[in-house]
């Protein structure tokens, strides 16, 4: 897996690192998709894993595909693969938009809020 570290992004929170790590993302690869990330401020990571401790959200990214990762600001981890290729998305991808940026997350990768906003209710489709 390629790593790549942003230790120079000075970010306030995990907003604005997912922003910038979907951006550098974007550089490397030609559809990223998030599967994987950390946040070391808050020690939330996802996926979540039931029983998961230290870097379970790691091996998750490493064992579903995970080509890059990113560090933003030494304190945000990110995990993406690469989706070019997929004849038609996954039901478990989501499809995001922050501040104009659009970009992909395995359902089990994106935050609550995001999922709030999409009308999954408990991890499921809602509606």
């Amino acid at each position: 897996m390629e790593k790549i570290e942003l230790a120079d992004t000075n970010v306030k929170d995990f907003a604005q690192a997912r922003r910038a790590a979907v951006d550098k993302a974007g550089e490397v690869l030609s559809r990223p998709v998030i599967v994987a990330w950390k946040d070391d401020n808050s020690g939330k990571s996802a996926p979540e894993i039931p029983g998961g401790k230290g870097d379970r959200w790691h091996d998750y990214g490493e064992s579903n595909e995970g080509v890059l990762e990113l560090q933003v600001g030494n304190v945000y981890h990110f995990i993406f693969m690469e989706a070019e290729g997929f004849v038609e998305p996954d039901i478990n991808l989501a499809s995001l938009e922050d501040h104009g940026v659009k970009f992909l997350c395995l359902n089990n990768a994106c935050t609550k809020e995001d999922l709030d906003k999409l009308g999954y209710l408990g991890g499921g489709l809602g509606g």
